[in-house]
């Protein structure tokens, strides 16, 4: 695992094949500094790569934050000497989230502000749990900047044209009942039950096949990126995940034990 820098996350292994990243700037309310987004990058392309863990989740240790957006006093350190450089950003953008391309799926349990920064990572995730008083927003129009780690398009897709319209020009709160009328999160519980219903899902998902949660992210993905779903069903099905999968021995395992009624003890993925 790599090397957690000024303790800015705490990770822990609440299940078999979970990991839970915790964001721990609690007094900056999660405000992403570049520490914090260089490390999360560093865990998530980790959690990537290693077979043991199928399934990710994002919370906070503040339950008034889960992130409030880019370290505006970095930045405004930073513009001292560098007057009109970004902050650079790595690939996956964002606390390297919010353009991340993922191969297993990353679930939100958001308490308190999830603004700036932190809405265009919500809006990026594969499922996302929030609090009954957590708040979401694009306040970026009120700041004189625009919102620029790819949550605008992100947005248009799962909200539409007018609606996104509204969001990013006036830059108002984003109730959480809202939130989940707009499609952005998959539940709202009560603030202490956050990260046990984002635990199900993970459960949940977990007990699955590895080898098909990611052939069906991919598809997913694919089928996110693509203007055509029967393009998207042709490249999914092309891909060598799908076929990997076919192959693979977590697809017997699966079969065998459905025969067997028994519940089916899977490998972690080759894919």
């Amino acid at each position: 695992m790599p090397h957690i820098a000024d303790d800015v996350l705490k990770i822990s292994f609440p299940a078999e094949h979970v990991m839970h990243v915790a964001m721990n700037r609690p007094r900056q309310y999660n405000a992403m500094n570049q520490v914090l987004e260089k490390t999360m990058d560093e865990v998530f392309n980790w959690f990537e790569n290693e077979p043991e863990l199928w399934v990710a989740i994002l919370g906070s240790t503040n339950t008034k934050a889960w992130c409030a957006g880019q370290d505006l006093k970095e930045m405004a350190e930073r513009r001292k000497t560098h007057p009109s450089a970004l902050i650079p950003k790595g690939k996956n953008s964002f606390g390297g989230i919010s353009t991340r391309v993922t191969r297993k799926p990353i679930i939100g349990a958001i308490n308190g502000y999830a603004m700036g920064g932190g809405a265009e990572m919500v809006v990026n995730l594969d499922l996302a749990v929030a609090g009954q008083s957590a708040t979401l927003g694009f306040p970026e129009a009120k700041r004189g900047v625009t919102v620029g780690a790819g949550g605008i398009p992100r947005l248009v897709k799962l909200v539409g044209h007018t609606r996104a319209s509204e969001l990013l020009l006036t830059g108002r709160d984003i109730p959480a009942q809202e939130a989940l009328q707009l499609g952005l999160l998959n539940a709202v519980v009560p603030d202490d039950q956050v990260d046990a219903k984002a635990l199900e899902y993970a459960k949940a998902i977990a007990a699955n096949s590895p080898d098909s949660i990611i052939v069906l992210m991919h598809g997913i993905r694919v089928t996110h990126e693509m203007g055509s779903v029967q393009r998207a069903f042709a490249i999914n099905e092309a891909s060598s995940e799908f076929r990997k999968m076919w192959e693979g021995e977590n697809l017997q395992i699966g079969l065998q034990a459905f025969q067997a009624r028994k519940p089916p003890q899977w490998k972690p993925s080759k894919l």
